[in-house]
């Protein structure tokens, strides 16, 4: 079912298979629920509403809204078609279940970005990676162009942005959000979660959050 009526709607994408951290990270406890749970909530908090894409029968237990994938095993694209073809918001704010690093004040700055830009997607860059499009906010005018993609067998995002007005952020718009250099980070190893227990717990953001 669509969510109806809603400008701003917000997307955490589960579900991933989580290879190097050997068991699904979206269900990793994280200052006192799971993991893609507590970034559900921050997402939230920026956007008013939030659903989890993946399956319903693992995280509809979160108490949001679950948006199942169309096209099985289609990777971080699926996700977000996914996502859009369950929105009617006008802006998507998607990200993924694994980026706890991701603060209230670049999401809302983001989301302030996207609707002022005249661009299908708002998504930012760094040196190191190129697009992150699992932080990205995505129109309707999207949704077209990724089912084509999907319907085709093709899942790569860069291909499905060549043919899109795309709005990127660049480092100099999201570098004063992240004092830590670790706004984009995903939480792919063991130690990786560990290392983001202990620093935003310290911070008292697991608790804020909670």
């Amino acid at each position: 079912m669509k969510l109806q009526g809603t400008l701003r709607q917000g997307y955490v994408l589960a579900g991933g298979k989580s290879r190097r951290m050997g068991e699904d990270k979206a269900l990793l406890p994280f200052g006192g629920r799971p993991l893609g749970a507590w970034v559900a909530e921050r997402v939230r908090q920026v956007c008013g509403k939030v659903a989890v894409g993946g399956d319903p029968a693992k995280y509809a237990g979160w108490g949001f809204p679950v948006a199942r994938d169309i096209f099985a095993d289609a990777g971080p694209l699926g996700g977000i078609h996914a996502a859009l073809s369950h929105s009617e918001a006008d802006l998507n704010l998607v990200v993924g279940c694994d980026m706890p690093y991701l603060s209230r004040e670049f999401l809302e700055q983001l989301l302030r970005i996207a609707g002022a830009a005249q661009a299908d997607a708002v998504v930012p860059i760094s040196p190191e990676y190129g697009y992150e499009p699992l932080c990205g906010v995505y129109k309707p005018s999207c949704l077209a162009r990724m089912e084509q993609a999907l319907q085709a067998g093709r899942r790569r995002i860069s291909e499905v942005f060549s043919g899109l007005e795309l709005r990127a952020v660049p480092p100099a718009e999201w570098q004063p959000y992240d004092p830590q250099g670790r706004l984009f980070q995903n939480l792919n190893t063991r130690e990786d979660y560990e290392q983001a227990l202990r620093e935003l717990l310290t911070a008292g953001d697991c608790r804020r959050s909670a």
